[in-house]
């Protein structure tokens, strides 16, 4: 082993050979995915660094005034963006770095090779960008250290973020990573291993690691100098960015070990889940390993519109007398909702109705907002997940049909990765079901406040829950409960779980292994 290799495993932060252990054909497909959440984990990094930009008087000014609640909120949601994504970023770099175990000569060290240094040279862009504007506030680093349950962020990550983005084994681990490239390029021309993947990271690490290294020409001696105090009365913190240790080696193992393997079966979709939900139904989801709407605050990450096969629309709505007179009424002159889907929707009707989804799965039984786009799916992908969870919306069967209607004018239309509300072009998750159920002058709907998440009026989908509990028994609520599907990591289990404990889920931390 060579010397510079030698310092790249001394550099390392664990040990997990997990995914090394995979065939070299398992192992490719997986560090194909897992770059292609990287990549989304790096451009949610630059959109949330965009918006503390433009909010950079408010992160680079100190003051004696005390901030205000909007101000607070505005920063704390910011930090806890940027914890998200650095903590899975850091899951992400910890999982492959074995590679330097791996010969130079084995297509799997190139891989994680590619894994690890984008990931780090990420990292250090960004988090060296975000220290320096947050340089010597006491008071913003007062409420930065606070514990964020929302977010997942502990009790003093400001003081461990600081402490590995300036520090000289991080910056050691930038100048051998760059210099290692050259090793690795050559193997990949050997093997012929061209992917788009690849040429992003190697792009990214190229363009990360420029900024990274201006940063640290400029003003690294100011910032250790500024951070030695700190790095000095923290120096028995975890050296791990930025301080999730165990999240980041479980979330690494769990992703190797249950990867296409959700906890809730098919089988427990059909026992459970399929004879309790009817059409208009908003379900929320959570997956442990696969870290989506990372940025976002709160358990549940992901939303979608349960619409059922088409006889159950059929069933659900064709004869129901005010959806029959809605329909009669729209331009098409339908007699009923199927009518007026086939009409208005001729192409995305068929596909819904007769084809399989993208992954060859069918019926499809449900409109999602995914990467792929807003999307018709069946349960194999929609329900795929560790957690489950269905709510009824407390409103006519016509405004529940008209809901459906607006589902299907936004399918086909792009992933929303901006998370930006103001706009029809793409559509977030909670998007989607957010604008298809939002109250008009002839549809009462659900009304959901948007909040402030780094700057961005958003939804995180944890809001839904969120607002279940707190309308509670009243009787103007505007949801119902259907069902709960909880699991234990520990067990690799579903089970059905009461309502009680659905009002109490969005409470749990964005980390939560609750139920070990």
């Amino acid at each position: 082993m060579t010397l510079l290799a030698l310092v790249l495993l001394a550099a390392s932060p664990s040990d997990q050979p997990g995914v090394y252990t995979l065939s070299k054909e398992a192992f490719v497909e997986t560090a194909k995915a897992d770059l292609d959440t990287l990549h989304r984990f790096v451009d949610g990094m630059q959109q949330v660094m965009k918006q503390v930009e433009a909010n950079k008087p408010l992160f680079a000014t100190r003051r004696n005034q005390v901030y205000s609640p909007d101000e607070k909120q505005t920063l704390l949601s910011t930090w806890g963006s940027l914890f998200a994504f650095f903590s899975s970023t850091e899951a992400l770099r910890q999982k492959y770095w074995g590679f330097v175990k791996v010969p130079p000569t084995d297509v799997r060290h190139a891989w994680g090779f590619a894994i690890t240094h984008a990931a780090l040279t990420a990292l250090l862009a960004n988090g060296l960008t975000f220290a320096h504007l947050t340089l010597n506030n006491p008071q913003l680093e007062t409420i930065f250290d606070e514990p964020n349950d929302e977010y997942g962020v502990p009790k003093s990550a400001f003081a461990a973020f600081k402490l590995k983005t300036i520090h000289v084994s991080t910056s050691t681990q930038l100048v051998t990573g760059d210099s290692w490239e050259p090793t690795v390029l050559p193997v990949l021309k050997l093997t012929k291993t061209s992917d788009p993947r690849l040429t992003w990271a190697f792009e990214s690490m190229k363009r990360d690691s420029a900024v990274a290294k201006k940063a640290l020409l400029r003003e690294g001696v100011t910032l250790y100098a500024g951070n030695a105090k700190d790095l000095l009365k923290d120096g028995t913190a975890q050296a791990v960015f930025p301080a999730q240790k165990t999240f980041a080696e479980w979330a690494g193992d769990t992703r190797v070990a249950r990867i296409g393997k959700p906890i809730i079966t098919q089988d427990d979709v059909k026992k459970w889940v399929l004879p309790r939900l009817a059409p208009g139904d908003v379900l929320v989801a959570r997956s442990n390993w696969f870290l989506s709407n990372i940025g976002l605050p709160g358990f549940w990450p992901h939303a979608l519109l349960y619409v059922g096969d088409a006889k159950d629309l059929a069933a659900a709505f064709d004869a129901d007398p005010g959806v029959i007179a809605w329909a009669k009424a729209q331009p098409e002159k339908a007699s009923s909702l199927t009518e007026l889907l086939g009409k208005r929707f001729p192409e995305k009707w068929k596909t819904y109705s007769t084809s399989p989804d993208f992954q060859g799965h069918a019926p499809i039984r449900v409109i999602e907002s995914i990467s792929e786009g807003v999307s018709f799916t069946a349960t194999e992908h929609a329900f795929g997940v560790d957690y489950l969870a269905a709510l009824r919306p407390r409103v006519p069967a016509v405004d529940k049909a008209r809901a459906i209607v607006r589902a299907f004018t936004y399918q086909g239309r792009p992933y929303d990765f901006d998370f930006d509300f103001f706009s029809d072009a793409t559509l977030v998750c909670t998007e989607l079901v957010f604008k298809a159920y939002q109250p008009s002058s002839d549809q009462q709907g659900i009304s959901i406040g948007l909040v402030d998440v780094a700057g961005r009026r958003t939804l995180p989908a944890n809001e839904f829950i969120r607002l279940f509990d707190q309308e509670g028994d009243s009787p103007k609520r505007q949801f119902d409960f259907v069902l709960f599907l909880d699991a234990s990591e520990k067990k690799d289990q579903a089970f059905l779980a009461d309502e009680p404990s659905l009002r109490a889920s969005w409470k749990r931390l964005k980390w939560d292994l609750a139920q070990k």
